[in-house]
């Protein structure tokens, strides 16, 4: 049996994984969309869709996942804005290797950066943006 500690814990990544299915279907609904119906560089369409999802996602998780109601939002906002830019930056790395090293399709790429961002920003969003 869980206790009261541990079940709010579960309860709050569960509720992550949603808002960040959310984000990752917008993300990767529009990178598709994009990149199928236009000659935009992969980095540039990586651009307009990881920051669509971005937006979506703060709100959501702000309001629902944490339920972080402090006053000092710009705060708040500020390190989930400093945790998107190295997110965004990881996110461009990963589509890299995948793609020019290792010679993978852009589909299957984003996939894997979505994948590996979930891990690092539930970590990071719990223990220094929403703590």
């Amino acid at each position: 049996m869980l206790n009261c500690s541990a079940k709010n814990a579960l309860r709050k990544i569960c509720k992550y994984g949603i808002v960040g299915g959310v984000g990752a279907a917008i993300d990767f609904g529009l990178f598709a969309t994009i990149i199928n119906f236009t000659q935009l560089p992969y980095l540039l369409v990586n651009i307009i869709s990881f920051s669509t999802g971005t937006i979506v996602v703060y709100y959501l998780q702000k309001n629902w996942t944490f339920q972080y109601q402090n006053a000092t939002n710009w705060g708040v906002f500020g390190k989930f804005a400093l945790v998107v830019v190295i997110t965004f930056f990881l996110n461009n790395a990963i589509l890299i290797v995948c793609i020019n090293i290792l010679l993978l399709n852009p589909i299957l790429s984003k996939i894997i950066q979505i994948l590996l961002s979930f891990f690092w920003g539930f970590t990071i969003n719990s223990k220094f943006v929403f703590r």
